[in-house]
């Protein structure tokens, strides 16, 4: 794993509105068998066609919203990935992290961890 596939993945997948480019950056950054596990929902997300589902919601419910790295760690097959989210040039609304695990360059399960508001 490198810098591209992780710029890939929160850039080219999560942050993309055309569906297009979206699917086609899935099918390189993910396994056809990924599983994602949100938070906000009981039951992971299995394979890419769920995946574009998920973030299809995600994009639905905040429009014009977009990630931002702000930084990650590397340990041997996986990925601590720390993100904001939010309007570009104004205060993120939403911060939080995502820990992957990866088979070879593609992931294969990843857990989504969203920060509780502070106040």
């Amino acid at each position: 794993m490198n810098q591209a596939i992780i710029d890939k993945h929160m850039f080219s997948v999560w942050s993309e509105t055309d569906r297009e480019k979206r699917r086609a950056a899935i099918d390189e950054v993910y396994a056809k068998d990924c599983l994602v596990y949100d938070p906000m929902f009981q039951d992971p997300f299995l394979g890419r066609s769920r995946l574009m589902d998920l973030i299809d919601n995600v994009q639905m419910q905040f429009p014009g919203f977009v990630f931002r790295i702000e930084s990650y760690d590397t340990h041997h097959q996986s990925v601590r990935l720390r993100w904001s989210y939010g309007i570009p040039g104004e205060p993120p609304a939403v911060t939080g992290e995502d820990f992957m695990l990866f088979e070879g360059d593609h992931i294969q399960t990843m857990y989504i961890y969203i920060d509780r508001p502070s106040g």
